[in-house]
């Protein structure tokens, strides 16, 4: 009887899990992340996952050698980094993300990035929002896993590049 039910468990659990999911990263285009003409853009993703049913979103983050990010917030959500390239670094912290760094940040601080003389690239998993500030610490923009997963959607139709529908889950 034992062994019957641990038969009807394990063929459930084989039925409802996700299946799982396996890209070359090279295929996934650089899509750019902060708005404006291409010599303007500072920050690109490469989409890794959207997880719509908790909010989370992994992504490859490049960011333009010599660069001061807007101010940002992290709400509702951890995020986890691994750094791969270049260096950063957040203003007025005594630490430096060099390759191979791990970074947690808890939720609700408010940070501004700051890249060295190399182009950066790190890994990041990210939940809840990112709010944007200005100077006077008032909110000027936001994004979540809807409003990234917009930008990877819309420039892939601008740029006639196929969605990977397999990312959305």
């Amino acid at each position: 009887m034992n062994q019957l039910i641990n038969e009807a468990v394990i063929k459930l659990a084989e039925n409802i899990q996700l299946p799982e999911r396996v890209f070359h990263i090279d295929d996934l285009p650089w899509v750019p992340f902060d708005e404006g003409e291409e010599e303007e853009v500072n920050c690109y993703f490469k989409p890794l996952r959207f997880d719509l049913s908790t909010g989370t979103w992994t992504y490859l983050f490049k960011i333009k050698s010599n660069k001061v990010l807007t101010p940002h917030r992290h709400t509702g959500g951890s995020v986890i980094g691994y750094n791969i390239q270049g260096q950063w670094r957040y203003e007025g912290r005594n630490w430096t993300a060099k390759p191979g760094t791990f970074i947690f940040e808890p939720p609700g601080d408010i940070h501004t990035l700051i890249t060295e003389d190399e182009e950066v690239i790190t890994l990041f998993i990210l939940g809840g929002s990112l709010q944007y500030f200005d100077a006077n610490n008032r909110v000027i923009g936001q994004d979540d896993i809807y409003t990234v997963l917009k930008k990877y959607k819309d420039y892939c139709n601008e740029k006639g590049i196929e969605i990977v529908d397999d990312l959305i889950y």
